[in-house]
């Protein structure tokens, strides 16, 4: 769709043409080499869908945002930037990874421009075949039986030991805590009472009182003490007798014995005051249920819980009671409002199920006339190949679901067995030819790779081996993918330039030698057969115990000589520019499953040529990027590349991205800048890089706020230790490991804000340790310490990747511990160890303190 018609549709949709948003989308769009390409058709060199995977997919609505914050508001952007790229791919927004997957590219790109070939089936055919519309709507479908059990009868039983728990665990746990509740309030009001009689007891002892004028002015003052919400509730005075000393409701028992009272009221038939006097003796004090008097209401009475206490200078008992009835009218109205609450529940659960339910049933009949339809189809396909002459297999989600008799034929194997095998077991071992061969049948079976032929060797059932030319299909059903492969028997071998990259190289080749050779490769496929070569070589000096630092200056050397002869092959723009290392590219400290993280820099120019340089600029940078992702080096996860518009700026566009992220230091925007202060110029003009450093390092002395901020944020990578000094491990699929990549994170960090400090030059970490070890700025016995335990956790790493079995492991950087003998884990503890006594200077010299 061309502009105006986006702004049509935006207009219509979100009620704004934004024809600067739809704009900006297609900004990278070259118009003119499309034409070209339309008329002309298909060029090596030109890809004219390339911009989409930057500005066409969810990760650039951030972008969005803050380009045109200032025009609209995020949900006029957001509504705009879904409108256009949801009408240009039929309803969905991709990820940016999205446009890596063949799958997605052949879907939405790769079919636009060609003429529609001859439907070898109608379309009422197809819709038969496919929609399941030939096999009529039975009146009734039922679900399956597992589906009650697992969906119906789990949610059912759920809900009733809800409501079950409701009311035998809940109202018991509510009841007790209130009337723990009550039993110490009454207990604190008592001591606070007691409290005051001791008043009075003090003055008898002193003599400024007798006892007798004591004990009547401590009863006459508790006699007037109330609490409670009417303020009716009271403390009573009895003696050890018991006999009844002060009782404000009840005038009617002072100075009466009590030791066979017994309230008419309660029916247990308690001797109330006796038991009062059993509790004093016992402990001094306790507790006591009982029937008594409401308040000052004779008429009345209530269950009541008094806490008693003993005066034991004169032979007092004080107590008090709360009567207990609100505790049973607050679980009654719980109780209510749970029914409540359970019964609206049970609706709402009935009707959710009953959707479920007429939901599920739909779909059960659409997926069994689905089902239906693709078993036709699948025999009528059956009937097209079985009479050709070359051999085909259909693959459905790296499943073999068909062979037809000439691959049977030529393989020896029955059709149960080409079912029951993975597609590589048919390619014979120990031939050079199938390394590309595997590569591509194991993108097939993932999803991920195009139509493509190539060269391969069979083994046969009997062990013989037959050279054949392979030719793959893509093909689609309505929630499946899929390949139909031919297979064509050769006479001869094809050229060898469609085989395989990874030759056994000589272990005694040197790396200057290699080096050489990729400088003087007149191809990117040379370059990238010479570094196949290069995990066999680096495997052979880990098993000779070379050191750590010397494999990761081996490949950090090896990846600059690609990068520049990637450059050059590319044909690098006219204007001034500059290819960044960053993170660990930049430091040298790389290992053989590394990502390319980098970006670009270019020389300004006027705000009238900025679109044009930075498109030129996109392409160059989107051809290196792909060299290096099939020479093995994987794009970077986080899109940190040069071929990325975002990474892809002017020098005064980086100057003024640092100044944001320098001068307006968060959390979040320490995490961003962290790769980025780790530079190297990798190709083109050194000038522009060093005018960059210049800038940052002039900024972060100037702002020491900013290394404040740093410092945090770098003392929030730890050693993997408990609190007691033992390994902190993870599970990984049943393994105990320790990330040995987040181990050195802390030694990186603390390295990479002294260099900023002391706006030293250096970029690895050991070298820039050294250099504070040359400037006195640490001693030299802490130098020693941090480079040892920086090349003893790489030459593990080292290890651990080259010695993983079945090529590249899930969890390259991932040691398991239980590998490792008694005397490793603790030499790998001890190392470990250090790396938080080493964190003790940054946060001193940081955040205040001393230096070590």
């Amino acid at each position: 769709m061309q502009i105006n018609q986006h702004a049509d549709r935006s207009e219509v949709l979100a009620g704004l043409r934004a024809e600067d948003i739809h704009q900006w989308i297609d900004g990278f769009f070259n118009a003119e080499s499309f034409r070209v390409f339309q008329s002309k058709g298909q060029r090596p060199d030109y890809d004219p869908y390339t911009h989409r995977k930057y500005r066409h997919c969810v990760e650039a609505l951030e972008d969005a945002y803050k380009i045109f914050e200032d025009r609209y508001t995020r949900a006029q952007i957001k509504e705009v930037f879904e409108s256009h790229i949801r009408d240009d791919y039929q309803g969905y927004i991709p990820l940016q990874e999205d446009f890596e997957n063949g799958t997605f590219v052949e879907k939405y790109h790769e079919r636009g421009g060609v003429e529609e070939k001859e439907a070898v089936f109608s379309e009422a055919e197809l819709r038969e075949y496919f929609k399941g519309a030939s096999y009529p709507e039975s009146g009734r479908s039922l679900l399956s039986t597992s589906f009650y059990w697992r969906i119906v009868w789990p949610t059912v039983i759920a809900a009733i030991l809800f409501v079950t728990a409701s009311f035998s665990i809940i109202l018991p746990i509510f009841r007790r805590n209130m009337m723990e509740q009550k039993r110490d309030m009454i207990k604190e009001l008592t001591k606070t009472a007691a409290s005051a009689i001791s008043f009075y007891v003090h003055q008898e002892q002193s003599g400024l009182m007798t006892r007798v004028s004591a004990q009547s002015e401590a009863a006459s003052e508790i006699s007037e003490l109330r609490y409670g919400d009417e303020s009716k509730d009271y403390f009573w005075i009895t003696d050890m007798h018991p006999k009844m000393i002060m009782h404000p409701y009840r005038p009617d028992l002072s100075g009466k014995d009590l030791t066979n009272y017994t309230d008419h009221e309660d029916k247990s038939g308690k001797k109330l005051f006796d038991e009062f006097v059993k509790l004093v003796k016992l402990d001094g004090e306790g507790y006591l249920e009982y029937e008594w008097q409401w308040k000052d209401d004779p008429s009345r009475s209530a269950p009541k819980l008094s806490y008693v206490r003993g005066i034991s200078e004169w032979n007092w008992i004080i107590g008090t009671g709360i009567y207990i009835h609100d505790v049973e009218a607050e679980i009654a109205t719980l109780s209510r409002n749970l029914w409540v609450a359970d019964c609206l529940i049970a609706l709402i659960l009935l009707g959710i199920l009953g959707n479920l339910l007429f939901q599920s049933r739909r779909i059960e009949q659409k997926r069994s006339r689905a089902e239906k339809g693709l078993r036709e189809a699948k025999d009528r396909y059956r009937a097209l190949v079985e009479a050709s002459g070359e051999g085909s297999l259909l693959e459905v989600e790296g499943q073999t679901v068909y062979s037809n008799q000439t691959i049977r034929e030529l393989t020896g194997y029955s059709e149960e067995e080409l079912k029951s095998m993975d597609l590589l077991a048919l390619l014979a071992p120990d031939e050079e030819v199938n390394v590309f061969a595997a590569a591509q049948f194991e993108k097939m079976c993932a999803g991920a790779s195009t139509s493509a032929e190539f060269e391969a060797v069979l083994q046969t059932k009997k062990g013989s081996t037959k050279h054949i030319w392979v030719s793959t299909a893509r093909i689609f059903f309505s929630e499946k993918q899929g390949h139909v492969i031919h297979f064509t028997y050769l006479l001869r071998s094809q050229e060898d330039t469609l085989r395989g990259f990874n030759a056994t190289p000589s272990t005694q080749a040197s790396f200057d030698g290699l080096n050489q050779k990729i400088r003087e490769s007149e191809a990117p496929g040379d370059i990238i057969r010479l570094l196949g070569d290069l995990p066999v070589r680096l495997r052979v000096l880990t098993d000779q115990g070379i050191r750590a630092d010397l494999l990761r200056h081996i490949i950090g050397l090896t990846f600059d000589t690609a990068i520049k002869r990637f450059s050059l092959l590319a044909t690098p723009p006219d204007h001034p520019f500059a290819v960044l290392q960053l993170g660990s590219s930049a430091r040298h400290e790389m290992t053989l499953f590394s990502d390319q993280d980098s970006a670009l820099i270019f020389d300004d120019v006027t705000a009238e040529d900025l679109v044009q340089t930075r498109r030129l600029m996109l392409r160059f940078s989107d051809e290196l990027c792909k060299r290096l992702k099939q020479a093995g080096w994987p794009y970077c996860p986080g899109g940190i590349m040069a071929a990325n518009p975002k990474w892809c700026l002017s020098l005064s566009e980086w100057k003024q991205r640092f100044n944001h992220w320098i001068l307006n230091a968060t959390p979040q925007s320490i995490l961003e800048v962290n790769v980025f202060l780790d530079i190297r110029c990798a190709f083109g003009e050194s000038r522009l890089v060093d005018k960059l450093r210049e800038h940052i390092l002039l900024l972060t002395g100037q702002n020491p706020e900013f290394l404040m901020h740093f410092a945090r944020n770098s003392l929030l990578y730890k050693a993997p230790l408990t609190l007691f000094g033992q390994l902190k491990t993870k599970q990984n699929e049943g393994k105990k490991t320790i990330n040995i990549k987040a181990s050195l994170k802390p030694l990186e960090t603390f390295a990479r804000i002294y260099a900023l400090k002391y706006s030293l030059l250096e970029v690895g970490t050991c070298e820039r340790i050294q250099r504070l070890q040359e400037l006195d700025l640490i001693k030299d016995n802490t130098a020693h310490e941090i480079c040892y335990i920086i090349d003893y956790l790489w030459q593990l790493r080292f290890y651990n990747q080259l010695s993983a079995e079945d090529g590249l492991p899930d969890f390259n950087d991932e040691v398991d511990i239980n590998r490792m003998n008694e005397i490793e884990r603790q030499t790998l503890k001890n190392v470990l160890s250090q790396i938080t006594i080493i964190q003790t200077k940054l946060s001193y010299d940081f955040l205040g303190g001393v230096s070590l």
